[in-house]
């Protein structure tokens, strides 16, 4: 392939910085970043959320523990401007989209690694393998990203940080609830100079609430660190999923003897010398889907990825960063039950380089431009993006940003089998987005902040399946939309009290129609709060107000969800034992989040963790 005017000058300079790499010391840009949330997601370097424009919003280590939580789906649910569509309880699919995109439109990390399956385009949350334990903080990064991520960014992206082992301690926790629900985990860590660990294991598992929807749910997860000085860190993890679980199928199409087994196996080689940062990846995961007498499928995926980015301070005003970035991906999908519907083994490589300048202008403003060039089986694809920071009086922000987005065809539209009533579509183009988004924050030093956010996203080229004249469903790129919206919220932070509260607001028009997008979001009014009454004590609710357009007959509507905990530490030689009550649906509510597929009702679990 022929490269570009565009595309050489991108690659000269992606050159340059590995010159600076082996050659140049780079200063360093902690100087540069404000003590408070930390997050990495908005601009790929650790940064204040007071000196970025992007919305981001962090999920804490202490809001995590504190709250009604057992898996990161609970954990994300709560967050604003996010839709989480469940099919049921733990054993079943859960998938995340942000501001009315779609789960495919959403791109999913762990520590900056990609998660989103190449076959579908998703990733279930509740296969994650990665325990609440061993969370530090979840980062929310609202907006189109790909010129930082390159595809399935239009929507934002959802970054879990792993924590990094470095004490020692020891925690075993177990516990009961409704539906014979039964979880147990062990969670150690060490640190031995400049070698840390820590080792997890955990099993959940329960009958359901719904006929054949029992789960069994074990996973393991390891994280070895070595760290010889400040400036140089390799970290290695492993982490391994094991679920299987009954299908049950809608209420509409009932499968009482259906079941899924799904195997996901994560590893990962992190290097960060100076400001270099090098990642070497790979993802796999087999699900087996099997209804006897009618279905018996397997899917494959696999992700292998490698990931460099370095960064440099110019002067005192220029933090210039740039990088590259690798996927090969592949999948093998077989139909045992009618092996001519099967879709085969495909695969495809994605290349991309970025690169981002962000200049302090008289320290009163932050701007940030960057582009990113994608190379993904012959599809080239620029992305730019800008943001302006403007910092105002009274630690209040004033942020300006636009930016495109797109996501490519996910393999399963690509390749569908002619199976006679539906065929893939080979020709399919990215779908492609530009949004615009401005907002006003608040800060009130480490007490909590404020925020308002107003965006317009329009996104063309969706792909729908429709059929093709010759009685198939096929995908083709028909579809456009146009999606604005309002968000606010709010976090306080005191000795005996944590407070959460957002809102969202989204008008989601389907252009081609005139309609709204069919299963999005209206208003969502969500928020938490955590009370702190004496020592080792925490009382905590969660709470969720969700309103949806209702486009057809029978589309889920409106829901109230409330959840809560009230625990106690008992503060022992040696060990600290910690007594839990956990109320899932404490209202009982009827709901949906997916048509025909029900939530289960109130729940309550019970339990008693040791720290040692």
């Amino acid at each position: 392939m022929k490269l570009s005017k565009s595309l050489q000058s991108l690659l000269a300079a992606l050159l340059l910085f590995v010159f600076n790499i082996l050659v140049v010391a780079p200063a360093s840009a902690e100087e540069n970043i404000n003590i408070g949330e930390i997050v990495v997601t908005a601009t790929k370097i650790e940064e204040s959320t007071a000196d970025i424009a992007q919305d981001v919003t962090v999920i804490t280590q202490k809001e995590i523990e504190s709250g009604s939580y057992r898996d990161l789906a609970e954990v994300i649910r709560n967050a604003g401007g996010l839709n989480l569509v469940e099919y049921g309880n733990r054993g079943s699919f859960a998938s995340v989209s942000l501001r009315g995109s779609t789960s495919e439109q959403t791109l999913v990390l762990i520590d900056g690694k990609r998660l989103n399956k190449p076959g579908d385009g998703q990733i279930d949350l509740n296969a994650i393998p990665i325990p609440l334990e061993q969370v530090e903080r979840i980062e929310i990064l609202r907006g189109a990203a790909s010129a930082l991520y390159g595809a399935d960014a239009i929507g934002g992206v959802i970054n879990i940080i792993t924590k990094i082992p470095d004490e020692s301690r020891t925690n075993l926790s177990a516990s009961y609830g409704r539906f014979v629900t039964k979880d147990f985990s062990l969670n150690t860590s060490r640190k031995i100079r400049d070698t840390g660990f820590y080792l997890s294991l955990s099993k959940d598992k329960s009958d359901g609430f719904r006929a054949n929807s029992d789960y069994d749910l074990n996973t393991i997860n390891t994280k070895i660190t070595y760290a010889p000085s400040q400036d140089m860190r390799a970290d290695f993890t492993l982490d391994y999923n094991h679920r299987d679980a009954g299908a049950p199928g809608s209420l509409s199409w009932l499968t009482p003897l259906a079941s899924q087994t799904d195997e996901d196996l994560l590893t990962g080689l992190t290097v960060k010398i100076k400001e270099t940062i090098l990642k070497l990846y790979s993802n796999n995961s087999k699900v087996h889907y099997k209804n006897p007498g009618s279905e018996n499928n397997t899917h494959n995926n696999h992700l292998l990825g490698i990931d460099l980015q370095q960064s440099l301070l110019i002067g005192q005003s220029n933090l210039l960063t740039g990088g590259m970035e690798i996927l090969e991906e592949d999948i093998n999908s077989k139909d045992l039950f009618n092996p001519d519907n099967s879709i085969g083994r495909h695969s495809r490589t994605r290349k991309g380089i970025f690169i981002q300048n962000e200049s302090t202008i008289y320290e009163k403003a932050v701007l940030t431009l960057g582009l990113r060039y994608d190379d993904i089986a012959s599809l080239d694809r620029f992305s730019p993006k800008a943001s302006l920071l403007i910092k105002l009086p009274w630690q209040t922000n004033l942020a300006f940003s636009a930016g495109q987005g797109f996501r490519v065809p996910e393999m399963n539209a690509l390749f569908w089998p002619d199976t006679g009533w539906a065929v893939g579509n080979p020709n399919l183009k990215p779908e492609k987005s530009t949004e615009y988004e401005g907002s006003i924050k608040k800060f009130f030093s480490t007490t909590g902040n404020v925020r308002l956010v107003g965006f317009e996203k329009r996104v063309t080229d969706l792909i729908q399946w429709q059929e093709n004249g010759q009685g198939k469903w096929s995908p083709v790129n028909v579809a456009k939309a146009r999606i604005r919206g309002l968000e606010m919220g709010g976090k306080l932070r005191l000795n005996m009290l944590d407070l959460n509260v957002s809102y969202t607001f989204m008008d989601p028009q389907d252009i081609m129609t005139g309609k709204k997008i069919r299963f999005s979001t209206r208003h969502q009014i969500k928020g938490s709060t955590a009370v702190y009454p004496a020592k080792g004590t925490t009382v905590s609710l969660e709470w969720s107000y969700i309103s949806n357009y209702v486009v057809q007959k029978g589309d889920p509507g409106c829901y109230f969800l409330l959840d809560g905990k009230i625990s106690q530490k008992l503060y022992l030689p040696k060990v600290t034992p910690e007594i839990f009550l956990i109320g899932k649906n404490i209202l009982d509510r009827d709901f949906q989040t997916t048509r025909d597929y029900p939530m289960p009702p109130v729940q309550f679990i019970g339990g008693i963790s040791f720290n040692f």
